[in-house]
């Protein structure tokens, strides 16, 4: 139970640091966000942090408000960047459909693109507000 609880919590952190060091990274940037890495650490966080959860439960330790905060906290990280990812993706086929037809500037899908940053910027400033959660409340 040890090994599996090691094991969970590394790839806790491995998920969080997917999510944090990527948005202090693109913190600054005013497009072309990273999403892919984004949700591939919030899916990382989601599962280990559920699984992290129930093993909680099972050794009668958990903080059931704690943990419920930090997890309504990373569905919202998930879903932000799982809508990030989708609108990335469908601006990027525009991009391409429109550079493939002959479109010898492609401005306005390029103002489309901006549209990304807040969904970048909730998904990364929520999953550093869930890691001080984790840190400072005991």
């Amino acid at each position: 139970m040890d090994f599996l609880h090691s094991l969970l919590v590394a790839a806790h952190l491995i998920g969080a640091s997917l999510l944090i060091g990527t948005f202090f990274l693109q913190m600054r940037a005013k497009s072309g966000f990273n999403f892919t890495m984004l949700l591939t650490g919030a899916s990382i966080q989601l599962v280990s942090g559920i699984a992290l959860y129930g093993l909680a439960i099972a050794d009668g330790d958990a903080n059931h408000m704690k943990l419920g905060i930090k997890s309504l906290i990373a569905i919202v990280v998930f879903v932000a960047s799982l809508i990030g990812f989708l609108r990335h993706r469908a601006v990027h086929a525009e991009k391409a459909r429109l550079t493939a037809g002959g479109a010898v500037t492609v401005g306005n899908v390029e103002v489309t693109e901006p549209r990304l940053k807040p969904f970048f910027h909730i998904a990364g400033g929520l999953a550093v507000l869930n890691l001080l959660i984790a840190v400072f409340w005991n």
